[in-house]
């Protein structure tokens, strides 16, 4: 649902923008250009290029958003609605330049700080994919750090299974994903909502289902740790299991 709401601001304003623009718009390049510039025979070509140039982004963001969503390409989304948002406003810029010929200085001023804040934002949407899962198994409690942090009591634990396949994804609800990093809610093709944490696809998978029904799937990057994690998470349940067993019979003797 966020993915459709993002592709439709992203895509449906500069369709709207394109559409409407014209000669007789109020439009600031530094300060208003004249309507006498605008309504130049030069004038009017520039507009013509940007309002086909604003249209055609929104109309590639707008289809290649959903077609991201109904191939499953979510990696590439991203991709698809930042370089033609990008790349429209930079050739309108250009272009409004033209017309007004002159504020060569704002031009340069504008369109680094487009460019920059692209970048920020490449930066600041894709995971941090360089480290490692963090999850650790402290005071019979299975603690999963960092993004979607969660808490598991080992006494509600119920199935733990190493080498496990993720079952097929249908969509993400909540999560992030980029490549082999799937991280946060998804829905299978079932139906069924999991969590992941997986940070690699040629690691082994831990598969665990809890007593609320959840089903969460944990892999590490590094593959002697995903098999020391399905190991060690085995023994905290058995341990658990067993603690729990005595602490009854004792209360029985008693």
């Amino acid at each position: 649902m966020i993915d459709i709401i993002i592709t439709l601001l992203m895509s449906l304003p500069l369709i709207v923008l394109g559409s409407t623009i014209g000669p007789d718009s109020a439009i600031n390049f530094g300060s208003r250009i004249p309507k006498a510039k605008l309504k130049s025979e030069e004038g009017l070509k520039r507009l013509r290029r940007i309002k086909i140039a604003l249209i055609l982004a929104g109309s590639f963001i707008l289809v290649g958003g959903f077609a991201c969503l109904a191939f499953h390409w979510e990696d590439y989304q991203l991709v698809v609605i930042l370089i033609p948002e990008i790349a429209a406003i930079v050739y309108m810029l250009l272009q409004l330049y033209k017309i007004e010929k002159k504020g060569k200085g704002l031009l340069v001023l504008m369109l680094s700080i487009i460019v920059i804040l692209g970048v920020l934002l490449l930066i600041g949407t894709l995971p941090i994919t360089a480290t490692d899962n963090n999850t650790t198994i402290r005071n019979d409690t299975l603690f999963i750090k960092g993004s979607y942090a969660k808490e598991i009591p080992i006494s509600s634990i119920i199935y733990i299974k190493g080498n496990a396949i993720v079952p097929p994804i249908e969509m993400r609800t909540n999560g992030i994903s980029f490549g082999a990093y799937n991280v946060g809610h998804f829905r299978t093709k079932d139906g069924k909502d999991i969590l992941l944490y997986l940070h690699s696809d040629e690691t082994n998978v831990t598969h665990i289902k809890t007593r609320e029904n959840e089903d969460i799937y944990i892999n590490f990057k590094d593959s002697a740790r995903s098999v020391d994690f399905t190991n060690k998470l085995k023994e905290s349940y058995i341990h658990q299991s067993t603690s729990s067993k005595t602490s009854i019979f004792r209360e029985c003797l008693l």
